[in-house]
C-alpha cells in the first residue's frame, strides 16, 4: 500500500496525534474516591457516565454531578475535569507540522475522526493544535468528526456510514481515496469494510515515522 496516493488522510486522535495516560487518569480518579474508574475508563471507548459524555448525551455538567454522587469523597466539578484531562499527553510538534504540510503542501484532505467527548477535544484544541503561533485545529483539518457531536462511535457501522457520506458530498472523493489511522484494530478492521484503507497505529511515534518516509518519498 502506498499511502501517498490516496486523497484523504482520516486521523483518529488518541494516541495517533495524542498520547494518552490511562492509568494516571485511572489513578487520579481513585484518588478522588471513585474506586471502579478503572471499568469504566477504557482504552479505545468509555463506559457509565464516561461513555454518556463521549456520545454526546449529557452535559459536561451532568457528567461530572454523576461522578460527584459516585464518588466516596467530597469533590468538585473541577477536580473531576483536572483527573479527567489527565489522560491528556502530549501531541509533538514535528508531527503537526507533517499534518500541515500534508494539508497545504501535498494538497491532501486532512480529517479528524474520534471517540471524544468536550472536555478532551477543549483540551487538545486549546494546548495541542495551537502550539504553532498563529495557527488553531482548523489550520490542521478539514473536517472534524467527533463522537460527542454525531451521537454516533466507532466502531459502530452507522458512523464509518456517515462520514464517509459527509466526505463525499463535501470533497467528492469516496471510499477507495480514504486512508485510515487508528489506534484501535475493531477500528480499522470496520473501515476496511466500508473500503477505507486502513492501518493499526500504536502512538505518534509510529505516526510521525510513517508520515515521514511519506514526505520524504514525494
Amino acid at each position: 500500500m502506498n499511502i501517498s496516493d490516496h486523497k484523504v488522510f482520516v486521523f483518529d486522535l488518541g494516541m495517533v496525534l495524542v498520547s494518552l495516560y490511562r492509568k494516571e487518569c485511572i489513578e487520579n480518579f481513585r484518588m478522588l474516591g471513585i474506586e471502579d474508574a478503572a471499568a469504566m475508563i477504557g482504552n479505545c471507548s468509555q463506559n457509565g457516565p464516561f461513555g454518556a459524555l463521549e456520545y454526546g448525551l449529557i452535559s459536561v455538567e451532568k457528567f461530572c454531578d454523576e461522578l460527584a454522587k459516585i464518588s466516596s469523597k467530597d469533590i468538585s466539578g473541577k477536580d473531576i475535569i483536572d483527573a479527567w484531562n489527565s489522560m491528556i499527553g502530549e501531541t509533538p510538534v514535528d508531527l503537526l507540522n507533517m499534518i500541515y504540510r500534508l494539508r497545504h503542501e501535498y494538497g491532501k484532505t486532512v480529517c479528524m475522526l474520534s471517540n471524544v467527548n468536550q472536555p478532551h477535544i477543549d483540551n487538545v484544541m486549546e494546548n495541542h493544535f495551537r502550539q504553532v503561533a498563529g495557527r488553531d485545529i482548523h489550520d490542521y483539518f478539514d473536517a472534524l468528526y467527533l463522537s460527542h457531536e454525531l451521537h454516533m462511535k466507532k466502531p459502530e457501522p452507522r458512523i464509518f456510514e456517515a462520514v464517509g457520506q459527509s466526505i463525499q458530498d463535501k470533497f467528492g472523493f469516496s471510499g477507495k481515496d480514504i486512508i485510515f489511522f487508528d489506534d484501535s484494530q475493531d477500528n480499522v478492521n470496520m473501515a476496511i469494510k466500508y473500503g477505507w484503507d486502513s492501518i493499526v497505529i500504536a502512538n505518534t511515534d509510529e505516526t510521525m515515522k510513517m508520515l515521514d518516509e511519506m514526505l520524504k518519498s514525494k
